[in-house]
């Protein structure tokens, strides 16, 4: 049963790359928010895009991991999972791509935090991850809600991952919305256009 799942999700991951970039989880650019101010590394940015609904389970449906303030920019730097790889890209960027975007702290230390950026940051360049119906910590490829999970992980925990076992909504994977709900994480910015 858990392999044709697996085969029916992958078909559908095949159909999404076909079609183009901007009708999945990109939002255009087209948003405004306030700029968040009270952001520190380690923090989890969130965002919903009304076009990636129909592929990933929950309300949120793109995260990545704030590593640090770019003063030459004038902006936070994020690492995210993304199509084309792990990559960093600005803050505004980021929050310019969904009509809702969230930042969320974690329950923990800033040393965990920080180490969780050390290990996000140290996954540049690897591929993303189309297998999103499973999870590793230490992989050759990440999509984004498991970079962050796994950063985490890597860090010392905690585990964000609001449903770590098997679930019929998320198979074996963790999903924007698990990240969101988890109780080691609460909302530090909210805003919805």
């Amino acid at each position: 049963m858990r392999r044709e799942v697996g085969v029916v999700l992958g078909i559908l991951v095949l159909l999404a790359m076909a079609s183009p970039v901007s009708a999945f989880s990109k939002g255009g650019g087209d948003y405004w928010h306030p700029y968040p101010t009270n952001v520190i590394p380690g923090d989890i940015v969130i965002g919903h895009g009304e076009k990636s609904d129909f592929f990933i389970p929950g309300y949120w449906t793109h995260t990545g991991i704030i590593a640090y303030y770019d003063t030459y920019y004038s902006d936070w730097v994020v690492i995210e999972a993304w199509e084309s790889g792990i990559r960093m890209v600005l803050l505004s960027d980021f929050l310019s791509r969904y009509d809702t975007v969230a930042v969320l702290r974690v329950a923990t230390s800033d040393y965990v935090r920080q180490n969780a950026v050390y290990f996000a940051y140290y996954q540049l360049g690897k591929p993303y991850d189309w297998g999103w119906w499973t999870k590793q910590v230490y992989g050759d490829s990440y999509y984004c809600s498991e970079l962050v999970w796994a950063a985490y992980i890597a860090a010392g925990g905690p585990d964000i991952d609001a449903n770590p076992g098997w679930t019929w909504t998320y198979l074996n994977g963790v999903a924007p919305q698990e990240i969101y709900d988890d109780g080691d994480t609460y909302v530090v910015y909210y805003h919805s256009v």
